[in-house]
């Protein structure tokens, strides 16, 4: 009873409740003005990628003069730091030549040993030496040696009566070299004081160097005496003076001629830019000599810098000799695109120049272009070129000259030249071999194929305008004396010059070797005529050189190097020279 009234209640009351509830059914679907909805996307798209966590690359260390630490694959070359630096060269060679049996031009065949040697050997020694600030911080010192141990080639000469025996013959050698004797020279040898000055005083750039170098002016001078220069950022400027060294002979004399010089150069462009040009004054001065029969002499020389662009330059000079214009000198530079560069030059040569070296003689009295009078003789027409290569007198000529080089494709070098030289001696005045108008057209080409292979060839080419004797070149006829011909006729008519390398190298101060390999066809001028004995008119000759450069280690280098030639048309006696260099430095 009491179960059926409770379900009664619970029926009634749900009943009321469902009366009083709302409705909660959407009858129409809302639209937000308020609000921008974001579309919906797939879950299968990624999000942003976070980035990578990268090691920065270590940068490229500097290479600098002043650090402590060494530096990789350069422990070979000259540490500016190291006070005691010190490099030995030492070397054997062997030439050698081999008879053929054949007659010489003019005489019978030679006796191999006697007329001439056909084997020498010799050795050679170099050494250099440097230290920088042993003893004093401000002081440097450098020296350079050579030294050479060879045997003198003699035969013995018996006398024909057998009573005593002369003294032994020397014989030419093989090859002919300045190595004839056992013997040591000191090639330079001086000490230098920088930075010795207090600094309030401004001459910081001041250097003092003195002993045996060799001084740059209106020509290169090996000294014995005092150099005193001044390297300031706008002016340069040095004084030297001394005792000449001979480079042509082991003797010294005790009365060497004396030298003495100024140089100063001054660079406008540090004092404004709009003159962009530097200045440079040299004069020389040098002692005579009563037992080389040298006259005291003086040279000057001025030269003008101009740089109107970047990438042209234009350089004037002109040096005298006693007052008088001995040579002047234009060249004009240019730079096209940093790869391209051309250089043209035009020199003329005067009377009073010198063709090797600056020390004079005095022409030989009675020549016309000194004259009798005795106040002449000091003048520059009266003096001349010492012919230590038997050159002949200096004479006025005119050279103009262009080369122009390029780089193609990062791997292929271009050089070209073109000269032309023209004779000005006066009509009806005597001439020389070494003064003839000539054109003259070359070129070189070097090809990298590889970064390790290149591959170079050349080639050059010149025409002489000599006149020709005809018919009065020497007939020789037995019995008869004939004079010789003029110097002028003398000499090369033409020739052209062809050589080609293969060069491999496996890195700087490592391993190269090279070939190279060479032929040249002259022409003479046809001045002696004989109906017996053949005398080439064209010579050809060739040749080539077979060189290893290796490094062991970084300090010990080994050096050979092969050379051989073919046979001359003009020494049929012998079938060509060979020669073997072998060398070993050591750098400390």
């Amino acid at each position: 009873m009491k179960s059926g009234a409770l379900i009664l209640v619970l029926v009634l009351g749900s009943t009321a409740a469902a009366d009083r509830m709302p409705d909660l059914r959407i009858m129409r679907q809302p639209s937000p003005r308020h609000l921008k909805m974001r579309p919906r996307t797939s879950q299968l798209v990624p999000g942003p990628v976070p980035p990578r966590r990268t090691t920065p690359m270590p940068a490229a260390p500097r290479v600098s003069a002043t650090q402590s630490e060494p530096i990789d694959d350069l422990e070979g070359l000259r540490d500016i730091k190291q006070r005691v630096s010190f490099s030995m060269n030492l070397g054997y060679q062997v030439d050698g030549a081999r008879p053929s049996g054949k007659a010489s031009l003019g005489s019978p065949a030679p006796a191999p040993g006697q007329d001439f040697a056909t084997f020498r050997s010799y050795g050679f020694a170099e050494g250099f030496a440097a230290t920088r600030g042993v003893g004093l911080t401000s002081l440097d010192t450098y020296f350079a040696f050579r030294f050479q141990a060879t045997r003198k080639i003699e035969i013995a000469n018996p006398d024909p009566d057998g009573a005593v025996d002369r003294p032994e013959v020397p014989v030419p050698p093989p090859i002919a070299t300045w190595f004839e004797r056992t013997g040591y020279e000191l090639r330079s040898g001086w000490a230098e004081m920088r930075d010795f000055l207090p600094k309030r005083w401004g001459l910081k750039q001041l250097r003092l160097r003195a002993g045996d170098q060799f001084v740059y002016g209106p020509w290169i001078l090996h000294l014995n005496g005092v150099h005193v220069s001044y390297d300031g950022p706008a002016v340069t400027a040095s004084v030297y003076g001394g005792l000449r060294h001979s480079d042509y002979t082991r003797v010294q004399s005790e009365k060497r001629p004396g030298a003495a010089g100024v140089t100063v150069r001054v660079d406008l462009r540090d004092f404004t830019n709009k003159v962009p040009i530097v200045l440079a004054a040299e004069v020389l001065g040098l002692s005579g000599s009563e037992e080389t029969g040298q006259p005291s002499s003086n040279h000057e020389q001025i030269q003008v810098d101009w740089r109107p662009r970047r990438d042209v330059v234009v350089i004037g000079q002109t040096r005298w000799l006693g007052g008088e214009v001995a040579n002047q000198r234009v060249e004009l530079r240019a730079r096209y695109k940093q790869v391209t560069n051309f250089v043209f030059d035009l020199m003329r040569r005067r009377q009073a120049d010198w063709r090797w070296d600056p020390s004079l003689v005095q022409r030989p009295p009675g020549d016309p272009r000194c004259g009798d009078a005795p106040s002449n003789m000091g003048s520059p027409t009266c003096l001349e070129a010492q012919r230590f290569l038997d050159l002949g007198p200096v004479l006025p000529q005119l050279i103009a000259s262009v080369r122009a080089g390029t780089l193609i494709a990062e791997n292929i070098d271009l050089l070209g030249r073109a000269a032309y030289a023209v004779d000005r001696t006066d009509d009806g005045e005597e001439t020389t071999s070494f003064n003839s108008s000539y054109r003259e057209l070359g070129g070189a080409l070097a090809v990298r194929l590889r970064r390790q292979v290149a591959v170079g060839a050349s080639v050059l080419n010149r025409d002489h305008d000599r006149a020709g004797l005809g018919e009065a070149a020497i007939y020789d006829e037995r019995g008869t004396t004939q004079p010789l011909p003029a110097s002028r006729y003398l000499g090369e008519d033409r020739f052209v010059e062809l050589g080609t390398s293969v060069r491999l190298t496996l890195g700087a101060r490592r391993f190269s070797t090279q070939l190279e390999l060479f032929g040249r066809r002259t022409v003479y001028n046809e001045t002696y005529v004989d109906s017996i004995l053949a005398v080439p008119a064209i010579d050809v000759r060739g040749g080539g050189r077979f060189t290893v450069d290796a490094w062991v280690g970084r300090r010990i280098r080994l050096y050979a190097a092969y050379d051989v030639s073919s046979a001359f048309d003009s020494a049929p006696e012998i079938t060509g020279y060979k020669s073997l260099r072998l060398a070993v430095t050591g750098v400390y």
